[in-house]
């Protein structure tokens, strides 16, 4: 789960060309606010990243590999953007886990 809405540590996950997008048209949940409320191991070297859209919004997935002299990630990389529809969505993105570590966040724009 992401913590404070901003970002979630994934063991070995890295894009490696596999990405798949599903959307379930016409989901009744609604987001609260931007967040991925799950990251789950799928099949022996990937990940699936779960995410929820509000209508009318454009969300970015993005991660990263890398972190600053804080700690913090660094270097943001755009994984998937779900279109702008005017309805709410579930996403579930597939990627690829290769790197020891990975960091996701949400960007949302209208």
């Amino acid at each position: 789960m992401i913590k404070n809405g901003m970002f979630w540590p994934c063991l070995r996950g890295a894009l490696a060309g596999g990405l798949v997008a599903l959307a379930l048209a016409g989901w009744s949940a609604k987001a609260a606010a931007p967040s991925i409320y799950l990251i789950e191991l799928y099949r022996t070297n990937q990940v699936l990243i779960h995410f929820y859209t509000d209508p009318n919004l454009t969300y970015e997935l993005q991660y990263s590999n890398t972190r600053t002299a804080n700690g913090t990630p660094g270097g943001w990389t755009t994984l998937y953007v779900a279109p702008n529809l005017p309805f709410p969505n579930h996403y579930i993105i597939v990627d690829t886990r290769t790197d020891p570590f990975r960091f996701y966040r949400l960007k949302v724009s209208p």
